[in-house]
């Protein structure tokens, strides 16, 4: 799974003998590897207050299938 975002902020303070100004800016990523078994195709992402959460839903443990084995009769 990978992240990415954009950061843009300006500043500015006027005196009345100086002006300053700073502007930060700049593209980021983050790359995270996620366990198997999960179902990427139902998970879902919200953003509050700058926190994002990702909530992917596990997959149903595959059960082993039980085969009737028949023996056959001596004659």
């Amino acid at each position: 799974m990978t992240i990415k975002g954009e950061t843009k902020a300006e500043q500015e303070i006027k005196k009345e003998d100086y002006l300053y100004q700073e502007r930060r800016y700049g593209a980021f990523s983050r790359s995270v590897v996620l366990p198997g078994g999960l179902k990427p195709d139902k998970a879902e992402a919200t953003m509050e207050d700058g926190v994002p959460t990702l909530t992917i839903p596990k997959a149903e443990e595959v059960k082993p299938k039980a085969i009737k084995v028949k023996a056959k009769e001596k004659k």
